[in-house]
């Protein structure tokens, strides 16, 4: 059995093959098909290949070994750190790789037990597009804070009236109306009439009515730090033609992944536990992928890194504290789970809403974040219960 250790880089790789004679040959190759036809000449029937997953550097050569139909690991960096690590540090690509290929003569086992890895081509477009969520959900945020910034400017009361401006009759007050002195002149039914009449066939007039009577009651006491012929105007209405645009293609996005996710035999099954909801349980697939590759719940956790870090010496004792090793995104969409159920408490049946209110209440009395993490615990037991079993949430069957 031959074992190759390759340290990924950016276009070209380090590799080490061990052969069954313990011969050490070391080779580089680049990314392109020259260089897997290089590397192909070392590959045989049983060569197994163990690298390091570097992010969009490393996804080249995965595809290529499993379309050559090569056995391979590809190791967290993290992991591959630990199972590494020496009292002498001497780090180059070329000792990298001879300890990844070390790795598969010594620690063959515990390897594939660790890296269970099942590809699936499903959840591949999932995965992509949930990232690409992620992506405009931060750009959008970062429109809105520029936009906030630009509005202390020139009209500072419109902040207060609209925390977040990214709705269709935020955007469109202040898109008429950036500045005090644009409704000089108007009667509250006139300004009404120019936000309602482009958005009639989204929202109540009623809704538009009450915004655009706080906007207009502000700009008769505000003073803005900007006169109404100020470049900084166009700058305000092109941030909201923005966060317009990134709003359409989030909508976008989001029918996607949720017509994706509901040809996985998990959604339904997660969906079925009342406040998860369609958008978060198909993020939640994207960012985990197959939930059947993890034995239990305790590995879930421990990917999401939810799993507890205790430190005791001697005397000693360290609060628990959890890791936050593993997926920070998955992290953040279950504890949205739980925030959305903890929101529609009043219409649904849900046993991790009484767990939260359970940990809240004397002796416990837990914070609200530590109380949400032991809820995103419970709920990983859920999905895994529910997965493995195959069936439906039933609030009875529930622990309480």
């Amino acid at each position: 059995m031959n074992i190759i250790g390759i340290d990924v880089s950016r276009g070209h790789s380090q590799a080490t093959l061990i052969n069954d004679d313990f011969e050490k040959i070391q080779f580089n190759f680049k990314h392109n098909r020259s260089g897997f036809k290089q590397l192909s000449t070392y590959l045989t029937k049983e060569t197994i290949v163990i690298f390091e997953t570097t992010g969009v550097y490393s996804v080249q050569l995965a595809r290529y070994l499993r379309e050559n139909k090569t056995k391979f690991y590809e190791l967290n960096p993290l992991e591959a750190k630990m199972r590494m690590a020496t009292l002498r540090r001497n780090k180059t690509d070329v000792n990298d790789s001879l300890k990844l290929a070390l790795l598969g003569l010594t620690q063959l086992d515990e390897v594939k037990r660790s890296r269970r890895r099942y590809f699936n081509p499903e959840y591949e477009p999932l995965r992509i597009l949930a990232l690409r969520y992620q992506e405009l959900i931060r750009q959008r945020t970062w429109e809105i804070n520029h936009l906030h910034s630009a509005l202390e400017l020139s009209f500072p009361e419109l902040n207060d009236i609209f925390p977040c401006i990214r709705s269709v009759t935020a955007l469109q007050v202040v898109r008429l109306y950036c500045h005090p002195d644009f409704l000089n002149g108007l009667t509250l039914k006139q300004m009404t009439d120019n936000v309602y009449q482009p958005i009639s066939k989204h929202i109540k007039r009623t809704v538009v009515a009450g915004y655009c009577s706080q906007v207009w009651l502000a700009a008769k006491d505000s003073y803005p730090a900007i006169k109404a012929d100020s470049i900084k105007i166009p700058i305000i209405a092109a941030y909201c033609d923005q966060i317009t645009a990134a709003n359409e293609r989030i909508a976008l996005v989001k029918k996607q992944l949720i017509r994706l996710a509901t040809s996985l035999p998990e959604f339904k099954l997660i969906c079925s536990i009342p406040g998860t909801g369609q958008l978060n349980t198909a993020l939640l697939l994207g960012f985990t992928g197959n939930l059947k590759r993890f034995d239990n719940y305790k590995q879930l956790d421990a990917y999401l890194g939810i799993d507890l870090n205790r430190y005791q010496s001697g005397q000693y004792q360290k609060h628990d504290r959890i890791n936050r090793r593993g997926s920070s995104a998955g992290r953040g969409v279950e504890v949205e789970m739980i925030i959305s159920m903890l929101r529609n408490k009043a219409r649904i049946q849900n046993h991790l809403v009484d767990y939260y209110y359970k940990l809240k209440e004397p002796p416990y009395s837990k914070k609200n974040l530590v109380a949400l993490v032991a809820c995103a615990n419970h709920l990983n037991r859920t999905i895994m219960n529910l997965v493995y079993t195959n069936q439906i949430y039933d609030y009875q069957k529930a622990s309480h």
